[in-house]
């Protein structure tokens, strides 16, 4: 049964622990030593395709003329036709939008331009999530557009750490529950279908007692994990900050799996999680930071389920994998067109927000790195992945992004459709 739920927040006590990442060691590493530089800022007004219902379909609104015209306009209403922005490791300085990297604030000018119904981020909103007003900084820094559209985020390391996953809790329940509704143009509650704090379970949020290891690799979860709806796609957002904080219940996933799978109206189903489950500048296993581990225990629930494309950051490049359910490789001629017939995942890193870039060099596949058969493409550099829905299709593009608020370029990396 389906709930729309209005989330509370709930008490949590924080154990911490260390941990690091990929992305340059702990969570509450400064990784932006860089002087801070000057802040652009566009003041164009806000363009928008959407209509007074937010459901982009304004040029079927004109009153219809002829029979033909009328039939072409319920075919136009019968398809759902939107488009949204997934962007990840924004890492934003509670003191500075740019430190040092002037593409922190070309990237929200960007998106605006783009004007999609939506955003997506794939976790390290901020650099410090712990410190105090970390969220009300990350709003002022995406001033362009986070007032003018739902923003949904997901959970990254650098969030969480250090106890900053109780100020992070707190803005997700904000932007569900308020800002989100309050930057749509039509009528949220009915537009999207949320499920929020939607687990019967109790879990642990310490990590020197960890409960239901069975479900939950890292036995705590503070329960920010969350799924919604809109028109004909399903997203799942996952509380899985490294190997370390896999922390969303997997009975949880895959119920949501499940029931998107069985729905006949969903065409589309999208996962976000901060951590990678391929890459090309990881380690598959070690004793380290690595992917096998977080792919051993949510990968299987993608393929089993249908699950259309999976989000990630956490790596700061852009690195797209395309991983069949047979596991055959793929890498060696890949398509400018994918089949989207269920047999299939597209796993997309998107790390290209704003944190510090690494050396470009990806680990040699000699080193085992089982990404390297299923690599269709890879680009180093700041970037924003846009995704056009147009019923059962999708085109997704990549552009990459230069310079800065006031005065920034964008190049197509690649474009690839699935359908």
């Amino acid at each position: 049964m389906r709930i729309r739920l209005v989330g509370a927040a709930c008490c949590v006590l924080w154990f911490a622990i260390a941990c690091s990442g990929e992305d340059g060691g702990a969570p509450d590493a400064d990784n932006d030593d860089a002087a801070e530089a000057a802040d652009g800022s566009g003041d164009d007004a806000l363009p928008d395709a959407r209509d007074a219902d937010g459901n982009g379909d304004a040029e079927t609104d004109a009153p219809p003329g002829d029979a033909a015209d009328v039939e072409a306009e319920a075919d136009a209403l019968a398809v759902p036709r939107f488009s949204f922005v997934v962007i990840g490791d924004s890492q934003f300085a509670t003191t500075s939008c740019t430190s040092g990297v002037s593409e922190r604030t070309a990237i929200p000018e960007v998106i605006r331009e783009l004007s999609p119904h939506f955003v997506l981020e794939a976790g390290d909103l901020m650099d410090h999530g712990y410190d105090a007003g970390a969220y009300d900084q990350f709003e002022s820094c995406n001033a362009a557009f986070i007032s003018a559209m739902p923003f949904f985020p997901t959970m990254g390391n650098h969030d969480a750490g250090s106890g900053g996953i109780l100020a992070y809790k707190a803005y997700l329940e904000r932007r569900l529950f308020a800002a989100n509704a309050a930057a749509w143009p039509g009528d949220y509650a009915s537009d999207f279908t949320q499920w929020y704090e939607d687990d019967p379970n109790t879990y642990s949020t310490d990590f020197g007692a960890p409960t239901h290891r069975d479900i939950v690799p890292s036995g705590v979860s503070f329960e920010t994990f969350y799924a919604f709806r809109y028109r004909n796609a399903y997203f799942v957002s996952l509380e899985v900050g490294t190997r370390y904080w896999s922390n969303t219940p997997t009975t949880w996933l895959d119920q949501h799996l499940a029931e998107a799978q069985a729905d006949p109206t969903i065409d589309h189903v999208f996962v976000m999680l901060h951590h990678p489950i391929y890459s090309t500048t990881m380690l598959d296993d070690s004793t380290g930071e690595c992917t096998g581990p977080v792919r051993d225990a949510y990968a299987s629930y993608f393929h089993d389920r249908d699950v259309t494309m999976v989000f990630s950051g956490h790596a700061h490049v852009y690195d797209r994998f395309w991983v069949p359910d047979d596991g055959h490789r793929t890498a060696d001629a890949p398509p400018s067109t994918y089949p989207h017939d269920g047999n299939s995942v597209h796993y997309v890193v998107t790390g290209g927000a704003g944190g510090p870039l690494p050396s470009c060099s990806p680990m040699p596949s000699a080193a085992g790195v089982v990404g390297w058969d299923y690599s269709q493409a890879r680009f180093c550099g700041y970037h924003v992945t846009h995704v056009d829905v147009d019923g059962p299709r999708l085109v997704v593009r990549v552009l990459g992004v230069e310079g800065s608020a006031a005065s920034h370029t964008t190049t197509e990396w690649e474009t690839f459709t699935i359908e």
